[in-house]
C-alpha cells in the first residue's frame, strides 16, 4: 500500500494531517510519502487529480480522502485499504 499525503507547509490543517498520517503510519508500519504541493512532484500530483482543497490522501495513487481525519476515521482508511 502507497499512501501519499498533500501538504501545503504554511496550513494549520495540513500539519495537523501529516501529524496524524505520520503516528498512523508508524503505528500500522505503512509507508507514507508526505507531498509539499509547492514542489515539483507534490504540484504534479495536484494537477494531474485536479485538486484544489488540501491536505489530501492518496492510497495507491487514488483519493481516498481530502481534510484532517480523526484517528479512527484513518484507522479505518487504513483497514479499508489492507491488502494482507
Amino acid at each position: 500500500m502507497k499512501i501519499q499525503l498533500l501538504v501545503s507547509d504554511g496550513s494549520p490543517p495540513c500539519r495537523r494531517a501529516e501529524k496524524l498520517w505520520r503516528e498512523i503510519a508508524k503505528e500500522t508500519r505503512v509507508d507514507l510519502e508526505v507531498l509539499d504541493v509547492a514542489e515539483p512532484i507534490g504540484a504534479e500530483v495536484m494537477k494531474r487529480l485536479q485538486l484544489k482543497t488540501i491536505p489530501a490522501l492518496l492510497i495507491d495513487d487514488h483519493l481516498v480522502a481530502i481534510g484532517v481525519q480523526s484517528n479512527a476515521e484513518a484507522s479505518h482508511i487504513i483497514a479499508a485499504h489492507r491488502k494482507d
